[in-house]
């Protein structure tokens, strides 16, 4: 009889302990019952103001973390009231393929078309070869945006090896269509920002160049580039962040101006002997920036987080005094 009792004892504390703990198959702590999330916003990896109020913004699910069945993009309105952002995600056919971790949208001016990029992350190529039939390297697609939606209507392979891409964007000066990129450089003092002329029509680069930019304040933010875009002015804007590798943070960027896209027989840019600081956001990570310019507001910064267990959000930068 004694020996039941120990045996039904025995249980009773491993059943309650397995309960506690929320059984041997659970991998995430249960959500608080009669709760409801707080937001349903994605992260904003990459974003492109494409008109009016509204944004394109891409999100860096990855193929690899079970993330296959995420949203890769969406449409967001900036709010008239207190009913907040309103966003809806995007079902794209990436023409066959699987995208991997957009991590940058790029605006092309003048047009109703932006590219979505591919960030590179870790990726590793040993044979060296690219070309249209790589269905594995990195992509950069090209999407029609319309009243009813997005649609992907061409892509490339990257025209250069990418790794840990987050910002890109395309300024035109000249008639001419210039696409840029910074490699993130995590822990690193500076990054490149490199640039090459480019026909979106036929989605082809021409030889790239580049300029060394060291990070704004290494001490305060350990990833320089973040994210990038550029004014119809040609000033360059970049934000750089503080990410401690905790999903709970905290975080911390800045956004910052750093030069200027001059035209010296061709595309040339010319970085400032300091940055300019645009704003800072303490404890929100950002991961992109969208220049928007209208005639009723003038030139606006608008930054989206990707605040990682807090997720996404959209803010406008306020004017530094």
């Amino acid at each position: 009889m004694s020996g039941k009792i120990v045996l039904t004892t025995l249980w009773g504390c491993f059943a309650g302990f397995w309960l506690l703990t929320g059984g041997a198959q659970s991998k995430k702590p249960a959500s608080p019952p009669r709760f409801r999330q707080a937001s349903y916003l994605p992260d904003l990896s990459g974003m492109a103001w494409v008109g009016g109020n509204r944004f394109l913004a891409v999100h860096d699910a990855k193929l690899g973390d079970g993330e296959i069945a995420l949203p890769r993009m969406s449409v967001l309105y900036l709010p008239v009231g207190l009913r907040g952002i309103f966003f809806r995600p995007n079902t794209v056919s990436f023409r066959g393929m699987k995208s991997n971790d957009l991590e940058s949208a790029a605006y092309i001016p003048d047009t109703n078309t932006v590219l979505l990029v591919e960030s590179g992350d870790d990726f590793d190529d040993d044979n060296g070869s690219i070309g249209p039939d790589d269905s594995d390297y990195p992509q950069i697609y090209k999407a029609v945006v319309r009243a009813k939606g997005v649609k992907v209507i061409d892509s490339t392979p990257w025209p250069c090896k990418p790794f840990n891409v987050e910002g890109t964007a395309v300024a035109l000066i000249d008639d001419q269509y210039v696409f840029f990129y910074a490699e993130r450089a995590d822990q690193l003092s500076g990054t490149f920002l490199k640039w090459a002329t480019f026909d979106p029509e036929t989605m082809t680069f021409d030889e790239f160049s580049s300029i060394e930019f060291p990070s704004p304040d290494p001490a305060a933010y350990s990833r320089p580039v973040v994210a990038l875009d550029i004014d119809s002015f040609g000033c360059i804007y970049i934000a750089s962040a503080f990410d401690p590798d905790d999903d709970d943070g905290p975080f911390a960027s800045a956004v910052f101006r750093i030069g200027k896209l001059e035209d010296e027989d061709g595309p040339v840019v010319d970085l400032y002997p300091e940055p300019i600081l645009e704003g800072t956001l303490d404890g929100l990570k950002v991961e992109s920036v969208a220049i928007r310019e209208t005639a009723e507001d003038g030139l606006q910064i608008f930054v989206g987080v990707d605040d990682e267990n807090y997720g996404g959000t959209l803010r406008e930068l306020p004017t530094m005094p």
